[in-house]
Formats: C-alpha cells, structure tokens, sequence
C-alpha cells in the first residue's frame, strides 16, 4: 500500500532535516584566548544566548506533515502485523519465478522472446518448470533455425540442456520443459533460451533462478490462542540445523483473500516453534467466528556472522488452517507504544510552524 513509507527512507529524510537544523559551532581563534583567559579571571562568566532554531521552510513543513500523517496510518499496526491488500503480490508471491521478456525488433527482427519460470528458488527434490514463448509473424520465424534451451552457472558454463515439448502455433513458438536440479549444482543459476537464425548468428535470452538445500521444514501449526489484543499462531518447526530464523507469511480469510502479512522471529534447536502474531484491529470486525489460513510461509536461518548467506527452510504445504477466530475477542484499539508515539510527535512537530 503507498501509505507504508519505507523506514530507511524515513530515517534518511528525518536524519538530513536534523542536520538541517543544527546550529554551528562557536570556534575560538588562537589568537582569542587571552582574552578568554583574562575575561575568566577577572569576571564572572556569563551564560552563552542559545537561539531557537529557525523554522523549516513552508514547503519542507508541508512534506513532513504528509510524512507524519502517512506515519500516523502505519503505527497503528506493529510491523510484524500489518494489513495486507490483493495488490502487492510482492508479499503475496514472495517467490514468484523471474518473467524474463526481450523484444526483438531492437534487433531487427518483428517478435518477442519470454521465459517464465514456475518459481524463483526451488529445494533440491522440487522440479523446475519454465514457459518459453517465441512470439512474432513469418518474417520472424523465415529466419529461425532453431531453439535451445540450457541451464548455466553465473560463469556462462553449461550444466544441462533440458529437453522440452513444442507447440506451434500461426504466430506463436512455445517450449514447456520440466527438470530436476543436480546435487553439485551451484546456488545461483539461470535459463537460457537461445535462438539460432539461418544466417548463422544467435540470440540469447536468460532467466535466473536459485537452488537450495533445506535446513528447516514447516510441518503445520499449534493451537491458536489470545495474548492481550493479539492472535497468536505457533507455527511449528522439524528437522532444522540449529540457529536463529525469521518466518514470514500472509493471513487469508475464509475465501483466501488477503488480510495481513505477519513476521516472526527466534531461535531453534533441533526442532521448535515460531510465533505469528495477528494484532487485534484486524480482526474485530470478522463476519462472526471462522477458520483463517496462513500461507505463503518464508522460512529463513539468518547467519550468526557476517559473511555467509542465508539459508532457506520449505512448508509442507502451501496453508494452514487457522481455526475458530472469534472477533469479540479483539478491539480495534490502535497499536501504541512509547517509541512509536515518540516519532509521531517529532514528525509532528517538524511539519508544524515554530
């Protein structure tokens, strides 16, 4: 949603109008302190006039008003609970595949050519899916030769050329291929799709995606129950390297429509739970008790030191079943804390003449 305003950018604009703001220095010059010297034994020593800071311009007032309004509207969820709408598929599809499209006619040649991949990180046991589109009118493909398709390492090296089934249409050439990921492969991959045209030059065309070994594995979820005014979902956690890993998932209602992205956090040993909380203004004003789902589960094992990446658990299944959330359990009561009311009213005052 346009109102939640990145914090980094928040820190960043809130950071330069204090520098804006900071008043200079006195600097005392060698040659002054003589007299500093002689001022101080001689007479008492008068308190320094502080100024009151000059007030923001008129238009930079404007801005931090609409930046503290557009604050005001996303504190009133904690950011491990926020509301979650059918338009950003960047949380609804957090591992949606690479759509990788090259238009031809830059080239010289009237088409287009498209890959699209099921998903953009795969575990090592899941099959790899891809679509490949060749798109364009007589003129395109009088001057195809052929269409090959190869999975390489960022090297450029071939590591398979994975077959595909054809389907030829009047204006349209399109290739279906389905293969697995080998054990020595490298984490960071792509396909290429490559075109071979009958004066004897080619035309490529990549799409990246990942492979990774497990170190987690979701297997379904506790009993749901009530903490103050927040749902809280045990999600639980198998067959995990121990350490200390961040779940990220997005609440469906009944019909899986979205309701909220929700974030947890904690450390596992072997096995474990994590828990999601849902805040309780989302929830108050449910049509009567029903059954949630929590899906689209993001299971990372963060590095206990700099350097090496993260490493990546999978769910069982794609949801889970929430049940029984009852609203009258909840109210529409904001989320508030000190810290977040604090910021508001720093907003507020920078946005408010002096």
């Amino acid at each position: 949603m346009k109102v939640w305003i990145p914090l980094i950018a928040l820190v960043l604009l809130v950071g330069l109008l204090l520098g804006l703001r900071q008043q200079p220095v006195a600097m005392i010059s060698q040659e002054s302190l003589p007299a500093v010297a002689a001022s101080v034994s001689s007479e008492p020593v008068k308190a320094p006039v502080i100024q009151a800071p000059q007030p923001l311009p008129a238009a930079m007032q404007q801005a931090m008003t609409q930046v503290a309004a557009a604050y005001q509207v996303s504190s009133q969820y904690p950011s491990y609970s926020i509301p979650l709408g059918s338009q950003q598929t960047e949380l609804l599809q957090p591992n949606a595949g690479a759509h990788s499209v090259r238009d031809l006619n830059t080239v010289g040649l009237p088409g287009q050519l498209s890959i699209q991949l099921s998903a953009y990180r795969y575990r090592q046991e899941e099959p790899i899916e891809a679509d490949i589109t060749l798109s364009g009118d007589d003129a395109l493909f009088s001057q195809l030769s052929g269409l090959t398709l190869s999975v390489r390492d960022n090297n450029n090296a071939v590591l398979l050329m994975p077959q595909a089934q054809i389907q030829n249409n009047s204006n349209e050439q399109r290739l279906q291929t389905r293969f697995s990921s080998s054990d020595n492969w490298p984490t960071e991959l792509n396909l290429v799709a490559e075109l071979q045209l009958s004066d004897g030059s080619t035309l490529r065309q990549s799409a990246p995606f990942q492979v990774f070994t497990a170190v987690a594995e979701i297997t379904g979820t506790g009993t749901p129950y009530v903490d103050d005014n927040e749902l809280v979902i045990p999600v639980n956690i198998e067959k995990a390297a121990a350490g200390y890993y961040k779940l990220a998932a997005s609440l469906h209602y009944a019909d899986k429509k979205p309701l909220a992205y929700l974030q947890g956090k904690g450390r596992i040993g072997s096995s474990g739970t994590l828990e999601l909380r849902v805040h309780g203004s989302l929830l108050y004003n449910l049509d009567g008790i029903q059954n949630l789902w929590i899906g689209n589960l993001q299971l990372r094992k963060m590095p206990e030191k700099p350097g090496p990446e993260v490493q990546w658990g999978f769910s069982r299944d794609d949801f889970y079943a929430v049940k029984n959330v009852d609203p009258s359990r909840f109210s529409p009561i904001p989320f508030q804390d000190e810290q977040t009311l604090s910021r508001l009213q720093f907003l507020q005052s920078l946005g408010s003449p002096q």
